[in-house]
């Protein structure tokens, strides 16, 4: 499980360096790409939480207490992204931009708290099972190649240049690590295993329902709702053939 465990956790950090092969690419190609992304991430959340997770959580019974933990993982990402949001903007006059220099900065604070977040997950998945470990790192990696993009724009908005802002968003991905590490530890007692699995399942329901679904309503169009749909729909079998191949 260690082993899996740390392979899994440094692929997703190395997602932090994609930005560097963004910089050549069409702007229009681009934003095709992100939305195929957005869209494969929510069918890989969606389906880890209910072919994987759930399946998972109720082997032992779905006591109150845990379903009540999947609650405090919704509640801990609403508040987690509006500590960001407010981080970000709260300086700002309404209907401007933040393109300080020490908006990057704060960014990154952001994005340390998500991957820590992020390696908790990763840590209780793989506590579960194997298997149900390999399915949340693919959905994890699905879902933070856009916002590794993302963050690697918000960089150079703010004034860093291109190496620095590889350099910091990778230093600041491997925070994910410290997050699994805290999970094994605390994991040592047994029975709070299944609250970090419905932790796993608040935050995957929040990150697909409220940040990654919005962005698929932005496009109106019958051709690209097709394939947004497609898409979730090719995610969420992913998340089965793993499940069958386990």
């Amino acid at each position: 499980m260690f082993f899996e465990l740390f392979v899994s956790l440094l692929v997703i950090s190395l997602a932090s360096l994609i930005g560097v092969f963004t910089i050549s690419i069409n702007h229009k190609r681009l934003e095709q790409f992100l939305e195929a992304m957005v869209a494969f991430a929510i069918g890989a959340l969606l389906g880890d939480v209910f072919i994987h997770l759930l399946p998972e959580l109720s082997e032992n019974g779905l006591s109150l207490d845990v379903s009540l933990m999947i609650l405090v993982g919704i509640l801990a990402f609403f508040v987690l992204e509006k500590f960001i949001r407010w981080h970000h903007c709260h300086h700002v006059d309404h209907g401007s931009v933040c393109e300080t220099p020490s908006f990057g900065y704060v960014a990154l604070a952001g994005d340390a708290m998500h991957n820590f977040i992020d390696g908790l997950i990763l840590a209780g998945a793989f506590i579960a099972s194997p298997a149900v470990g390999v399915a949340t790192a693919i959905a994890i990696l699905l879902h933070e190649v856009p916002q590794e993009i993302a963050d690697f724009g918000v960089l150079l908005k703010s004034g860093f240049t291109q190496k620095k802002a590889l350099l910091f968003n990778f230093l600041i991905s491997l925070t994910a690590f410290l997050g699994a590490g805290f999970a094994l530890v605390i994991s040592s007692t047994a029975e709070f295993t299944p609250y970090l699995i419905a932790f796993t399942i608040g935050g995957f329901l929040y990150l697909a329902g409220t940040d990654l679904l919005p962005e698929l309503h932005k496009k109106f169009s019958k051709k690209d709702g097709f394939i947004q749909f497609i898409c979730i729909v090719i995610g969420i079998v992913i998340m089965f053939v793993l499940l069958s191949v386990g």
